[in-house]
């Protein structure tokens, strides 16, 4: 009994999945890009971005709640041919891989500026590479469970923040209002989405068929959507309103930069290495999920269970030739990254969402 139960999955978690990868997309990689392009319009293309995350979760929700598979990779398998369905997880592989590459090096940059500036970059790679091989050695249900743990602290932390941030507000930081060239403005938003696309993917590690409480699951997804939309909005006008238009393009992790002027009653200072755990955890979390995506992509042979281990290598090795420091890492990122997404995720995606509509369409003229 006790062990079904912990193989149940409610979709209070898979919302959360959404929410924990959503996060991560942005800790001084989303957010740096964001700023440098539009300043303390920000929060505008935050809030027309998420209005067209709105309109993307019809096509992800329609994946999710349609797919009767395990996740979307053995969907691939089911509705292409062998062949192509190969091809497609292929470039699904290397989004994923890419991905892990710039979060693994961005928290891991994180670590070494923020906290021992005198080691190195490789020192924390091994150390986030540890708990990822020890999580992914557990079934979908453990690890779908221990994001949600991560993702209710995150929520606790993020609210804590704003109170202790909130006397260090300066609305006259939102001025000059529109300030921002319309491409960049443009620009920014686009950043925006393709973030959002990440985590939606994210959702897709499971299918509707798995989620015990499965009533009324897209209304929930979508609710959870905009909560975590609000999180981030929160988060993006709090770092304008301490950091303001002159400050919060310099630094890389601005988020944290204006956490360094929390005070809680003027009792609590000096606080900020606790408050950014919620960062570690989302980090940890969304690369959880590239983990297990990469896992099922590969063939299921007998060193399957190395493959954790396997995967840390080759992204060792691949961060440690591309990404050689911190400077290059964010300007390779900043021009390369639509492109991954687009290609390596929303094409793959959509060519999913098509094939569906046209079996689900063809069911319905043949009944």
């Amino acid at each position: 009994m006790v062990e079904k139960e912990s193989n149940e999955i409610y979709s209070f978690s898979i919302g959360c999945i959404f929410l924990s990868s959503f996060l991560a997309m942005f800790l001084g990689l989303g957010s740096y890009i964001m700023f440098n392009l539009s300043k303390n319009d920000t929060y505008i293309a935050v809030l027309v971005g998420s209005v067209l995350l709105f309109g993307i979760f019809y096509i992800f929700n329609y994946i999710f709640t349609h797919n009767e598979e395990e996740n979307l990779i053995a969907l691939n398998k089911k509705i292409f041919n062998k062949k192509f369905a190969f091809i497609l997880n292929i470039i699904l592989f290397i989004a994923f891989f890419v991905i892990s590459c710039i979060i693994i090096f961005n928290i891991s940059n994180f670590l070494n500026i923020e906290y021992l500036a005198d080691s190195t970059v490789n020192f924390f790679k091994v150390l986030i590479f540890i708990p990822i091989i020890y999580i992914c050695s557990k079934s979908l249900p453990v690890i779908i469970k221990a994001n949600q743990i991560f993702a209710i602290i995150s929520v606790i932390f993020v609210a804590i923040d704003l109170i202790g941030l909130y006397p260090k507000f300066d609305f006259i930081n939102l001025e000059p209002v529109l300030n921002t060239s319309i491409p960049k403005l443009m620009h920014s938003i686009l950043m925006y989405v393709l973030f959002g696309i990440v985590a939606f993917c994210m959702i897709l590690v499971t299918s509707r068929s798995r989620v015990k409480d499965k009533d009324n699951i897209s209304s929930k997804l979508f609710k959870m959507i905009v909560f975590s939309n609000i999180i981030q909005f929160i988060i993006i006008i709090a770092t304008i309103l301490v950091l303001g238009e002159d400050f919060i393009g310099i630094f890389r992790f601005p988020e944290y930069i204006a956490l360094k002027q929390f005070s809680l009653f003027n009792i609590l200072e000096r606080v900020e290495n606790i408050l950014a755990l919620h960062f570690y955890f989302n980090s940890f979390s969304l690369l959880t999920f590239l983990y297990y995506y990469m896992i099922k992509i590969l063939p299921n042979i007998k060193i399957k269970k190395y493959y954790p281990f396997l995967i840390s290598i080759a992204i060792y090795i691949v961060t440690s030739i591309v990404f050689k420091e911190g400077i290059s890492f964010y300007e390779i990122v900043n021009k390369n990254i639509i492109y991954v997404i687009l290609a390596g995720i929303l094409v793959p995606i959509l060519l999913v969402f098509l094939r569906m509509k046209k079996i689900d369409k063809k069911l319905k003229i043949n009944d």
